[in-house]
């Protein structure tokens, strides 16, 4: 009965490390799962997600501080490991744009298309405001994902909380700047979701289709699923009941 080995792959982040200081993109190296991970897997909930991917990050991640991966880069994390550890196979249920009946729609993970950050995005980003004015930005990371879902569980709305964790600016505190954001223009608001818009990188989750009953063709996203990431039920059943 074979334990496996402890073999680490090089991967290429969607960032290309271009937000990172001090990291040698070469140096960042992935394992796949084992069983000790799907226990820790098994346990996922809404209420700990976030802090329990982080432990996970912790073990099967080489090469940098995992609360500092950009959240794009943590999702492309979670879709590799999904394909290398169990299958590229997955399937979801969706509504034909066409007829508007309910299909299963057979998605090749592997095949998903990846964005990757421009070779010249740098951060802090300065973003120009409508009054002539301009604000530094930078992309989110795995320990403000954790902090909003903190917040998120005392509070009814994390909108304005979340933007807040993207602006650079040592000079305030994180309700000062919560602050400004309410009191800001909503176009200028909405310029700076547009920065988290533009330079959205990593797995994106979308699959073109052809309907089983009636043959139209469309896209349809692919919500991130655990089954995803760590199949079971039918799915497990599917992929992995030849071997029985």
């Amino acid at each position: 009965m074979s334990n496996g080995n402890e073999n680490y792959i090089e991967i290429n982040l969607p960032s290309k490390c271009l937000v990172y200081k001090d990291i040698d993109p070469t140096k960042i190296k992935l394992r796949t799962l084992k069983g000790k991970d799907e226990k820790l897997i098994a346990e996922l909930n809404l209420d700990n997600f976030e802090k329990r991917v982080l432990i996970l990050l912790r073990s099967i991640l080489q090469g940098i501080d995992p609360t500092q991966l950009t959240s794009g880069d943590r999702l492309y994390i979670m879709v590799w490991e999904g394909i290398n550890s169990y299958s590229k196979n997955y399937e979801m249920e969706g509504i034909c744009g066409e007829c508007f009946q309910k299909i299963t729609v057979p998605v090749d993970l592997s095949q998903l298309e990846v964005t990757y950050l421009p070779d010249n995005f740098k951060e802090p980003y300065q973003v120009k405001l409508s009054d002539g004015g301009t604000v530094n930005l930078k992309l989110f990371r795995v320990e403000d994902e954790i902090k909003i879902a903190d917040y998120e569980k005392g509070s009814d709305s994390s909108w304005l909380y979340r933007f807040a964790l993207s602006i650079v600016d040592d000079s305030k505190g994180i309700w000062d700047k919560v602050s400004y954001l309410e009191n800001l223009p909503a176009k200028d608001v909405a310029t700076i979701r547009a920065f988290h818009e533009k330079f959205a990188h990593g797995p994106k989750l979308e699959t073109k289709y052809t309907c089983p009953k009636c043959g139209g063709e469309g896209v349809m996203p692919i919500p991130f699923r655990l089954q995803m990431f760590c199949p079971y039920g039918e799915t497990l059943t599917r992929y992995f009941g030849d071997r029985i």
